[in-house]
């Protein structure tokens, strides 16, 4: 690309307040379809900004001006691109919605996973949501929601890491859609106390590791999750929108519930709030980012 300045924003999603949640980077491009940004040019800028995730925004001019309006989007972390990423959606959203078109209410997103939308809403309700947080402006994702298979038998019990072996296992499944490993502890106490070994994570043969348990009664959580996926050059993602689509599943069926609160239980913390939406296999999820820094991208 010619030496042009780029807007972008670094955007802690999932969080109300700023250096929690997790840090993705949103990067508006100008051209229509991000012709003239490259797949190496915009891998080498998620290399540079070096978080879990980079967002790559382009506008869709084709939008009759009444309708919602559309931005192609892409996600890569430090070393790929990936198919979904929920708090990198959220943090494009939130940028859409405070820096580019702040009169819109909502927005449509052109991805590798479909059309996803983002729109905003009040606080999920009074139901695990902090009393100073009611009221307050969240963002709601329409995502697609994965399914698991249970890993039942010796020949389809996947590799369990060594760093595993000192929590009590209550389950093992795999997500259907990224083939990811979901490991159900007995307690909300192990997720948070595991110290994982991310050279034996990286021998799996899975894309990544969750690990799941039930939240303390009267924590305002329904569970605890944390999420390692080293293969992509994320040793532990901060806060993981995309894995609470099969998340939000497994969950909701064990607890029976269609709406659920959930915490992402690592070193930053994030809190996300869950609605299954069965008829139509999605799953809404709903946060709160802050925009930490902005500024110009000369490419």
């Amino acid at each position: 690309m010619g030496k042009k300045a780029i807007r972008y924003a670094v955007v802690d999603a999932f969080a109300a307040e700023p250096f929690k949640g997790n840090p993705a980077a949103v990067c508006l491009l100008e051209e229509e379809g991000g012709a003239a940004a490259g797949e190496r040019w915009m891998q080498s800028v998620a290399a540079e900004f070096n978080l879990s995730e980079t967002a790559f925004l382009v506008r869709d001019s084709s939008r009759a001006a009444a309708a919602a309006p559309r931005f192609h989007l892409r996600w890569f972390t430090p070393v790929t691109e990936v198919d979904l990423c929920g708090h990198a959606t959220l943090a494009s959203a939130h940028f859409i919605f405070t820096i580019v078109l702040a009169e819109h209410g909502m927005v449509e997103f052109m991805t590798r996973s479909g059309i996803l939308t983002a729109k905003k809403v009040t606080s999920p309700g009074s139901t695990g949501v902090p009393e100073g947080e009611q009221g307050k402006l969240f963002i709601e994702l329409d995502f697609p929601m994965d399914s698991f298979v249970g890993c039942n038998t010796a020949d389809d019990m996947p590799l369990i890491p060594e760093t595993l072996n000192g929590a009590s296992v209550v389950s093992v499944h795999k997500s259907t859609a990224d083939g990811d490993l979901i490991v159900e502890f007995s307690s909300a106490k192990e997720v948070v106390d595991i110290v994982p070994s991310i050279d034996e994570i990286k021998k799996l043969e899975s894309r990544g590791l969750i690990v799941t348990g039930l939240a303390p009664a009267g924590s305002g959580y329904d569970f605890f999750t944390r999420f390692f996926c080293p293969k992509f050059g994320i040793d532990e993602d901060p806060v993981t929108g995309s894995i609470h689509c099969v998340l939000a599943p497994y969950w909701g069926r064990k607890l029976g519930k269609q709406k659920l609160t959930a915490y992402q239980a690592s070193p930053r913390g994030g809190t996300l709030y869950l609605e299954l939406d069965d008829a139509n296999r999605r799953v809404k999820i709903k946060g709160e980012a802050v925009t930490v820094m902005a500024g110009t991208l000369l490419a």
